[in-house]
């Protein structure tokens, strides 16, 4: 069991840290692309065949180049743009009636987010922005595919994280898609209003928590990626500070982030059920602020700094709605046994 552990951990570790490394190396505009896929790839994906590869990027592809021409077209109309996107999420939502599928709209509607955001608020080429996430998937891929025939995944396993299967359809109800439109396209709308891009990675758990079927269900994500999203600013900081000055020193940055990504992933790889899903976000969330803030010449301390800040208020004014509709139903449930 710990040659599987270990297996699983050495496959996580190279394919992350390579992805990185190559997105440092190359110097994309966008490295950043470069640590969200193949993190969501590595801790999200089971089928790591081609056909499943592709299957579970390309929505995402599909959804940015969409994002891309809506902004095109109506550059100069964001209402237009906004009213667009709520269509896109509502659609979205409406379909993703199992848990396989709320997984599998994160990427693309986040992805959506980001181009609407940058073109409103930067003079970033956006053509080549797509341009880099294709790179990204590509990189990805090739990637993935090489360290999972280095150290191949067991043929016959028990069902991941001691999980029912994912697969058994919910009923989407109006609520449902009320809170998800609501949140998500606040969330879009504020963004949109406000110059403030750094913020824009926030939408990541506000996605996850306001596509959840039930109440207990939303207060159990934003409490987990508070701890996971926070924290994980936080270990992202000391391993700054650990490598301060040396950072353009690539063996010396790869031996550290490769250490880093291991000890992360061999703790997620022996781990089962919510306490996996800790480790799995708290992966995404260290490697984030990494791949976005660290430069050859800057730590990017005030930028993490910001992030952490910015997510922890994000995830606190869910957790205030989540209290505020609670203490409702709890005064109509009081106020129906009385009559």
């Amino acid at each position: 069991m710990i040659n599987i552990d270990k297996n699983e951990a050495l496959r996580v570790t190279l394919t992350i840290t390579l992805c990185m490394l190559a997105g440092k190396i190359l110097g994309l505009n966008s490295p950043v692309y470069l640590a969200l896929y193949p993190t969501i790839v590595m801790t999200k994906g089971k089928d790591y065949s081609w056909c499943g590869l592709v299957k579970m990027l390309f929505p995402t592809l599909i959804s940015a180049s969409c994002a891309l021409i809506v902004t095109e077209l109506f550059h100069d109309h964001p209402f237009i743009i906004w009213t667009v996107s709520l269509i896109f999420f509502d659609q979205m939502r409406r379909r993703a009636n199992t848990q396989a599928k709320l997984g599998g709209m994160l990427m693309p509607t986040f992805n959506w987010i980001l181009i609407i955001v940058f073109s409103q608020h930067t003079t970033a080429d956006m053509p080549m922005r797509i341009h880099e996430i294709l790179i990204s998937m590509t990189i990805t891929i090739l990637m993935t595919k090489s360290m999972v025939t280095l150290f191949p995944k067991p043929k016959y396993s028990p069902a991941p994280n001691g999980k029912p299967p994912a697969l058994m359809p919910q009923n989407v109800t109006y609520q449902n898609r009320f809170v998800s439109l609501g949140l998500i396209g606040g969330g879009l709308a504020f963004l949109m209003i406000v110059d403030l891009i750094s913020a824009t990675f926030c939408m990541v758990p506000v996605i996850a928590a306001a596509t959840q079927f039930n109440r207990e269900q939303f207060y159990q994500v934003v409490k987990r990626r508070l701890i996971t999203q926070v924290g994980g600013c936080a270990i992202a900081v000391v391993f700054s500070l650990f490598i301060a000055g040396h950072q353009d020193t690539i063996s010396y940055y790869a031996l550290g982030l490769g250490g880093l990504v291991y000890i992360i992933a061999f703790s997620m790889a022996q781990s089962q059920g919510i306490s996996r899903d800790i480790h799995a976000d708290s992966l995404l969330a260290t490697m984030l602020p990494i791949q976005l803030y660290m430069t050859s010449t800057t730590l990017g301390l005030e930028s993490t700094y910001l992030r952490a800040w910015e997510l922890a208020i994000t995830l606190g004014i869910l957790f205030i709605l989540h209290q505020l509709t609670r203490s409702r139903d709890h005064h109509d449930q009081k106020h129906y046994s009385h009559s």
